[in-house]
């Protein structure tokens, strides 16, 4: 986006703030966590000033977004924070491999439709040793076939409550032989696949899936990981940003 769309499009961006100001307590616990000055926020609040591109950087690496996505169209702004656009982009569902395994994907979609909703997901952490990971997964139903969103963030080591680094994983799933398959990958990268295969409760409702992850790391040294894992049930939907709050490391 260019200076002059950002001028076009400024108009959006306080409204898109108040969005994102409604997840904390107040201003000033916002205008704390994001270390921004809190007089200045008002001014952006209010329509008076456009942020600097450092602080619109700040911004969007807070809230795992692009800068660009700041001065989207509220009603679109909105969707895309709380989760609701989460999907598998089209040219992985397009792709010749993905549509030869699509009768797989889509007979498994009506015994799947009961796991649907919102889960915390618990595994030990790859990037915090000796630390347990809670992310948010949603599982929902798409074109007959039952997809996926994981979100995950790992908190700053120096107790600001800041958020340091945030993965996305987009995937579908599928149930074969009584075992239910998770297979996704990093959604901005697009660099790292993993997998996951869970063993179904026939008690209803399910408030547990436990199972396995596995995966192999994108650096250099690519180290092998898999771990146990463990998705507690939350509720039916979408995600929302009180979901997204508890994404973090224990």
């Amino acid at each position: 986006m260019t200076s002059a769309d950002r001028r076009r499009d400024a108009t959006h961006l306080a409204p898109n703030l108040a969005t994102l100001l409604a997840s904390f307590d107040s201003v000033a616990d916002f205008c704390r966590k994001l270390d921004i000055n809190r007089q200045q926020f008002n001014k952006y609040l209010a329509d008076f000033h456009v942020p600097s591109q450092h602080v619109l950087s700040k911004l969007a690496r807070y809230f795992m977004m692009e800068p660009d996505d700041l001065f989207r169209v509220p009603a679109d702004f909105k969707r895309f924070y709380e989760g609701l656009t989460y999907e598998l982009p089209f040219d992985l569902r397009d792709a010749p491999s993905l549509v030869r395994f699509l009768p797989l994907l889509k007979s498994s979609a009506r015994s799947l439709q009961d796991l649907c909703g919102v889960y915390y997901r618990y595994h030990n952490s790859s990037i915090y040793k000796g630390a347990i990971l809670r992310s948010v997964t949603c599982l929902y139903e798409r074109d007959s076939v039952v997809q996926y969103v994981t979100v995950e963030r790992f908190p700053l080591l120096d107790d600001s409550g800041r958020v340091g680094y945030s993965f996305t994983y987009q995937g579908f799933c599928t149930l074969l032989g009584d075992r239910f398959f998770l297979i996704d990958f990093e959604a901005k990268q697009r660099n790292e696949l993993r997998f996951s295969v869970l063993t179904p409760q026939h008690r209803r409702p399910v408030r547990f899936l436990y199972g396995v992850v596995t995966g192999v790391a994108s650096t250099s040294y690519r180290q092998p990981f898999s771990t146990r894992l463990a998705l507690g049930f939350v509720e039916r939907g979408m995600i929302h940003k009180r979901h997204l709050r508890q994404a973090t490391a224990l």
